[in-house]
């Protein structure tokens, strides 16, 4: 027997393909999906089998597998899904078969097996609006084809409820479930819901856990121990053959985007995975993404929704606050006087605040602030980029200036602002650690807590926030987008957002919605108990489509006219984008290889944007150029082939963003 397998990881052949002799010892053991060990070169390497045949077409003399490890094999139809991901996100097939391989293959860890208690409880009943979603949902799942499904709700609808029953329904039929959630932070709050019902046949799994638990919790769900697994989107990613029901809540959120090859969409990905395991897709947002929100209304996927909040609550009352009138009256607090005088209110009447700053692209961007006017490309009319470091070839760190990322024009930065002439020239950018030292100042009494990366040391300190706020041990939460999404919490009362600017004008297409998408989820973090919420919203630019429609709560006033700017500008849905970087530590060879890219691309009939300088021009030492291809679908045979050409490149393709 003859054994043809794939490497973890790429190996450098022109090959990934690799063929083995089959001791006799291991062919009643091996099949197609084992794991195996086998020697490659000088190193002994994992693999996973491929395919098995009776005899081999290859001239030379085959290796021998060397070992096969018989706790593991990857479920049927997950090789194909892999070579999806391969296909789509233009990487190789060893880095996509290895997403979903067990963690801690060098060293074994018995489990213990245990056995699954019953279920301990109603869900919640259902309103009449969630019993018609739930109802709808229920006639997909129980389907032969299954077309996915967009929960569209505003904040606190009950969207959740709806995921409980129809877990519950499909732990019924027999089958599994995945439940992802976009950050670490709120795994606690959705475990704990789904553990009220479903008692331990619910794991949790996410990059914070020790390397024992989470093998541990990644074992019961693959043998079928746990029939439930919650995580970020490292929990789509453990193989089941008996899925039912994949939830993706709040299915927009850029956090399902991996950041490293394979550089895969979590919600993409439970589609495939969803088609191929012939189970139920629900997205889950009260913000979906442009794209999903337009297929949805196509179609392709079906729209349900829910227009009200659980209990007929009121959304919150927003109010906008122009820091440039704070400014004229003499307050250059980062909080306003409004927002002052909301929290000296909630605080005298045992409410909690949530103080949101949108940080969101780690950037800065020049304005104005005396008439609120932001430096825009000539060429582009989108916000230059202030860099520090000239604006010459060589890298080297000189004199700052500004830049555009689409089309590498580029200019020294105003000493006065080009529209009205005036002096207040700011370079934008703050820190939470500035907001909570001055809400400390401000209210000393307060109870504040601050949460950012830097806070969380350990998978405990997840709980224990979520546990303090529950219990009223924290008066003031600060933080960026952490905070932002899936807190169900009454206490909530106010939130205030300290900048909505900060992301807002950043050169890439998706930064108004980005900023629509955070202030609509963070002020509906409030009232969702049976005191009204306030929800105030500093900003310099009052005007934008982005705060006007957050503020009034309004979904498809954005949609109505982000969907008009991406069709007459080609971006998607209306095409899809890949992006190239080039690294090099000598910046015309870095540049080279971009141009290299683009001429390919261009000779293949496809549009390009650049090569320009990327945003984080110099990164670790070394100077980066990128490009932009569109392409009409994808997986595109031709942009393969140009893939082929340079691997090594960094290829991201639907990219979150452009830094």
């Amino acid at each position: 027997m003859i054994a043809d397998v794939v490497t973890q990881k790429r190996t450098g052949a022109d090959r990934e393909i690799f063929s083995y002799l089959v001791p006799d010892r291991f062919v009643d053991e091996i099949k197609v999906g084992s794991i195996v060990s086998v020697p490659f070169g000088r190193r002994r390497v994992l693999a996973v089998v491929v395919g098995l045949q009776a005899e081999s077409a290859s001239p030379y003399k085959l290796k021998e597998v060397l070992a096969v490890d018989g706790d593991f094999t990857l479920p049927e139809g997950y090789l194909e899904i892999a070579r999806w991901i391969a296909d789509y996100y233009l990487c190789s097939l060893g880095e996509a078969i290895a997403l979903f391989l067990p963690p801690l293959l060098k060293r074994k860890i018995q489990v213990e097996r245990q056995a699954v208690p019953p279920i301990l409880a109603e869900p919640r009943p259902l309103s009449a609006d969630q019993a018609e979603v739930y109802r709808r949902l229920e006639e997909i799942l129980l389907a032969g084809a299954k077309k996915p499904g967009l929960i569209f709700g505003v904040t606190s609808s009950g969207k959740t409820e709806i995921y409980l029953h129809l877990a519950k329904r499909t732990l019924g039929l027999g089958k599994q479930v995945i439940v992802l959630v976009p950050e670490i932070v709120l795994t606690p709050q959705i475990i704990e819901r789904f553990r009220a019902v479903f008692g331990d046949q619910v794991a949790l799994i996410h990059s914070d856990l020790a390397k024992s638990e989470r093998f541990a919790n990644w074992s019961d769900f693959y043998r079928g121990r746990k029939k439930i697994i919650v995580g970020p989107r490292s929990a789509l990613l453990v193989p089941s053959a008996n899925i039912g029901l994949i939830i993706v809540d709040e299915e927009g959120d850029s956090s399902y985007k991996q950041d490293k090859n394979p550089k895969y969409q979590a919600s993409r990905l439970a589609e495939e995975i969803a088609r191929n395991q012939n189970a139920l897709l629900v997205l889950g947002s009260a913000t979906p993404s442009t794209e999903t929100y337009y297929r949805a209304k196509a179609g392709e996927i079906k729209l349900l929704a829910l227009k009200n909040r659980y209990g007929e609550r009121a959304m919150p009352q927003t109010e906008i606050v122009d820091l440039r009138q704070e400014m004229r009256a003499g307050n250059f607090s980062p909080l306003s006087c409004k927002l002052q005088e909301e929290m000296g209110r909630t605080l005298a009447t045992g409410g909690q605040i949530f103080l949101f700053l949108n940080r969101r692209g780690a950037a800065t961007f020049v304005s104005c602030r005396e008439c609120g006017d932001v430096v825009l490309c000539p060429h582009c009319s989108v916000p230059l980029v202030y860099h520090l470091g000239g604006a010459s070839s060589t890298c080297e760190v000189e004199s700052g200036y500004l830049s555009c990322h689409h089309c590498d024009y580029q200019r020294s930065t105003p000493s006065t602002c080009p529209a009205c002439g005036g002096y207040k020239i700011k370079y934008f950018g703050a820190g939470v650690e500035k907001i909570e030292q001055e809400a400390r100042r401000l209210f000393p009494g307060a109870r504040v807590r601050r949460v950012d990366s830097k806070t969380f040391t350990s998978k405990q300190a997840y709980f224990d926030l979520y546990r303090d706020l529950v219990s009223g041990r924290i008066d003031i939460l600060i933080g960026t987008q952490m905070i932002a999404k899936g807190f169900d919490l009454p206490s909530v009362n106010l939130v205030g957002v300290v900048s909505a600017d900060v992301g807002l004008h950043l050169p890439y297409y998706k930064a108004l919605e980005r900023t629509f998408h955070l202030l609509l989820q963070v002020s509906g973090r409030s009232g969702r108990g049976e005191k009204a919420g306030r929800t105030v919203i500093q900003t310099y630019w009052p005007e934008s489509r982005a705060i006007v429609a957050a503020t009034q709560h309004n979904y498809d006033l954005f949609y109505a006219a982000e969907i008009q700017e991406r069709q007459a500008h080609h971006y998607p849905p209306a095409t899809r984008l890949i992006r190239v970087v080039s690294e090099n530590r000598d910046p015309d060879q870095a540049k080279e290889e971009a141009q290299k890219i683009a001429q390919k691309a261009a000779a293949a009939g496809l549009e390009v944007i650049g090569p320009a300088k990327a945003f984080l021009a110099r990164l670790r030492g070394r100077c980066r150029y990128h490009l932009v291809i569109k392409a009409k679908t994808l997986p595109d045979p031709v942009l393969t082939e140009i893939w082929r050409s340079n691997p090594y490149l960094y290829w991201d393709v639907d990219p979150e963003n452009l830094l």
